[in-house]
């Protein structure tokens, strides 16, 4: 049992946690305001005034829920914040925070009465993930242009700066990608000022010894279901299908969906499927029928492991000029401007997402 569950209610533990921050010398003050709802209560010292958010969940905090007190502190008078978990953070969540050096802003857990913090402004110590053997991911659409390339590579940039060891498979014949990116893909790391790279091979030169050391392996497929490999195919446990809400990537009648499940399953019954929008934004009232009518018809397949992911309300790509130009450069499209970088972001959420869906530790 955890001390965050050693409590009666989510109140008594704030009030445990208030305690503890006074044991380090802070005054506190309690928010009872129901229209501020950022924060759960301040604690301040000297000049020094803390907003601290504290999160009583059963599972570790996400990415979503960091970001959105990040955006709550950037909006806020109080330039420094704190959220203290019962249960501690996925790693994408301490990547998005640490990939932008986020000032003045603290993540932190109890242990034994102790605070572990996962996440300083001046430091991050945080132990290294235990990983698993390698999990196979498949990026496939039975048609090009959606984006499978950037999808694949992106992912494996985000997987790659939340610790895990990472290879990306160019599966097209065409070998686009290789040719981009060569044998190493940069991802920007702007918390060590150095760069993050990821092993790229053809699917050619592709052996299951040869990636023996990575934790999670991309592989990026050529849209001629025929021309991939099968062996890849077989061992691969999560395809993502990267569509957009165009007829022309979805179909009039989701029949390109319907199409790649159907070429998916006949070689491979036993993968999570993941349908994600890419190059998305706002819906208009067409788009939203549209997605219903898509959500309808994948729901009739009665395919316990394919699902189409909520553009809103789970998981999207938005639409981004920067990786609608990626590969002028090729590192990827992780770069911070203005602070921020919603490629990072919409892809660490990717990562967090199938990290809590799938055996991906």
């Amino acid at each position: 049992m955890t001390i965050a569950q050693s409590f009666e209610s989510a109140f008594d533990f704030e009030k445990f946690i208030a305690v503890r921050f006074e044991d380090l010398g802070f005054t506190i003050r309690i928010n009872n305001k129901q229209n501020e709802p950022g924060y759960d209560f301040l604690a301040m010292k000297n000049q020094k005034i803390i907003a601290v958010q504290v999160k009583n969940f059963k599972n570790k905090v996400s990415i979503r829920q960091v970001t959105k007190f990040r955006d709550f502190m950037d909006r806020s008078n109080i330039k420094e914040g704190a959220i203290i978990s019962s249960k501690g953070f996925s790693a994408p969540a301490i990547a998005a925070i640490a990939a932008e050096k986020v000032q003045n802003f603290y993540m932190g857990h109890l242990e034994e009465n102790k605070f572990i913090w996962d996440y300083l402004s001046k430091d991050i110590d945080h132990a290294p993930q235990e990983q698993k053997s390698n999990h196979y991911i498949s990026v496939f659409t039975a048609k090009g242009g959606v984006g499978k390339t950037v999808v694949s590579a992106h992912l494996a940039g985000a997987f790659a700066i939340s610790g895990y060891k990472v290879s990306l498979i160019d599966g097209d014949p065409e070998e686009n990608l290789y040719r981009l990116t060569g044998s190493k893909a940069s991802v920007p790391n702007s918390r060590t000022g150095d760069n993050n790279t990821i092993n790229v091979a053809k699917v050619s030169d592709w052996n299951e010894n040869t990636n023996s050391q990575e934790s999670v392996t991309i592989f990026d497929c050529s849209p001629a279901f025929e021309r991939n490999s099968l062996d890849l195919l077989k061992k691969t446990e999560s395809f993502i299908i990267p569509t957009s809400l165009s007829p022309l990537d979805i179909g009039s009648k989701a029949e390109v969906l319907l199409r790649t499940i159907e070429q998916i399953r006949n070689c491979n019954t036993h993968a999570s499927i993941f349908i994600i929008m890419n190059k998305y934004y706002a819906q208009s009232k067409q788009d939203q029928k549209r997605y219903h009518d898509v959500v309808a018809i994948i729901s009739a397949l009665e395919d316990k492991k394919c699902l189409l992911m909520d553009p809103e309300e789970t998981v999207s790509i938005r639409e981004s000029k920067i990786l609608r130009n990626w590969g002028s450069e090729p590192d990827l499209a992780f770069k911070t401007i203005g602070g921020r970088c919603h490629p990072r972001d919409d892809f660490l959420k990717l990562t967090e997402y199938l990290m809590e869906h799938l055996d991906i530790t």
